[in-house]
């Protein structure tokens, strides 16, 4: 090189940064050792894609939210509840049948045993379910469950006596619905973080969307082609989810073990306020189901026709499915418990003035107005433990307060229909709203020590 070539390369590089002068004077000069040369270029070539790699793979990890994976994961969760919990959630449909045809000689308080462990068994068992799926069983159960609830609700087609309906459509559709219902919530909380609520709530609607179609297909049926061949249809719908379900859920397998908190401020900090958020959801699912499973048997003891009577369930889900998209949203904007109990409250209010409801245009009013008020708690119950709890404690966490609203939900119905053999008694109404009243109130004294 010319040294007055050479000097010109280094006047210029005085006027740019150090690094770029290097960088200059580097390309300008010819290689001493040119095959030495090569081999740097292809070690920090090399350096560079490994370190991309793990820029990528951290930005993925530290953003849910985003991305088709997170979404199709949500719409396998949907699929999910709408087969699982949307079929449990019509079992007000399927005890006003019972008590007209079927099981005719039971009291309403025994048939309604039925639909009292299959709801709590969506629950009970969740605490087992979810370790297991922690030690990484997870699909292995989503794929054995989803073989059995179908199974398990074909094999009601075919019940005739009491204990045989108490053993299909009670205990195996119950337990293995509970099955998934721990685990995927905990996996969806893999997934999202900023939008968990509106997540939780979609998630939730899933549930609502299936109790509003599958009464409307049970009580369309049931006349046409019986109730063995509408039970095989519902059936089929369910395989059809099943199957939707096991394709798109996805554990998110590399995730930081911080993930499961909220980029907001914890509001669960002690075991002893976890044992107050138990106790405050164990009393308020003690009252929650007692309306969607008496309403219809409450219409038809007025007077309102049966067919029209097997609407109000179907009323009831599809006013909270809406109500759980929307406390999605506004949940991640001003709270899970600033919206939670307010709405527990006015469910309490629907309960202490269904006695009064005579009409049928009131039967309608009041469903949809409790399906309103009862769909944040129902989308949101999950909220503040998966809020709190690190990716290591979001199974067992989830897995303990889902297990303690089973037993509510277990003991719930029973109660309620206990009171009175009419559905419409005051005592029955004030039983359910007296309990969420309470729940409310725990609930209340939680989020006050949360704030301290």
């Amino acid at each position: 090189m010319e040294p007055h070539h050479h000097s010109e390369l280094v006047q210029s590089s005085l006027d740019l940064p150090s690094s770029v002068s290097v960088l200059i004077l580097a390309s300008k000069t010819p290689p001493l050792f040119p095959q030495v040369e090569e081999d740097t270029k292809k070690l920090h070539s090399l350096s560079s894609l490994s370190s991309l790699k793990e820029s990528i793979g951290s930005s993925e990890d530290s953003l849910p939210d985003v991305g088709l994976r997170a979404w199709a994961v949500l719409f396998g969760a949907m699929c999910i509840a709408f087969t699982t919990s949307g079929y449990i959630s019509t079992w007000g449909v399927f005890q006003a049948h019972y008590e007209q045809s079927l099981l005719e000689d039971m009291s309403p308080s025994m048939i309604a045993w039925i639909g009292s462990i299959q709801q709590s068994c969506l629950y009970i068992p969740t605490y087992m379910f979810t370790r297991l799926a922690d030690r990484g069983y997870f699909h292995t159960l989503l794929v054995i469950a989803s073989i059995v609830f179908i199974v398990a609700t074909i094999l009601v087609a075919q019940c005739t006596s009491y204990w045989q309906f108490l053993l299909c459509q009670g205990m195996l559709t119950g337990i293995t619905a509970g099955v998934f219902t721990g685990p995927v919530t905990a996996v969806l909380s893999q997934w999202f973080d900023r939008r968990r609520g509106l997540a939780l709530g979609l998630y939730a609607a899933g549930s609502s969307l299936g109790g509003t179609v599958m009464p409307i297909i049970a009580r369309e049926l049931f006349p046409i082609i019986g109730f063995e061949w509408t039970v095989r249809v519902i059936a089929s719908i369910i395989m059809v989810g099943m199957a939707l379900g096991n394709m798109t859920i996805k554990e998110r397998t590399s995730c930081p073990k911080e993930l499961g908190k909220s980029t907001k401020s914890s509001p669960m900090q002690s075991k002893v306020q976890f044992v107050l958020y138990c106790a405050a959801s164990f009393f308020t699912y003690l009252g929650y189901y007692t309306f969607t499973t008496y309403v219809a048997s409450s219409a038809i003891s007025l007077g309102v026709s049966i067919d029209f009577a097997f609407y109000l369930v179907s009323i009831c889900n599809a006013s909270s499915g809406i109500s759980r998209i929307v406390s999605g949203f506004v949940a991640d904007r001003i709270g899970a418990m600033n919206l939670m109990i307010p709405t527990i409250c006015l469910s309490t209010t629907i309960y202490y003035l269904w006695p009064c409801v005579h009409s049928k245009i009131a039967f309608v009013f009041v469903s949809a107005l409790y399906g309103i008020s009862i769909g944040p708690f129902a989308s949101l119950v999950a909220k503040p433990v998966l809020d709190s709890a690190e990716k290591d404690q979001l199974g067992q966490r989830i897995g303990i307060l889902m297990s303690t609203v089973g037993v509510a939900m277990l003991i719930g119905t029973p109660i309620s229909g206990a009171f009175d053999t009419n559905p419409r008694s005051f005592g029955m109404g004030s039983f359910a709203g007296s309990t969420m009243l309470f729940g409310a109130l725990l609930m209340a004294i939680f989020r006050y020590l949360s704030k301290k």
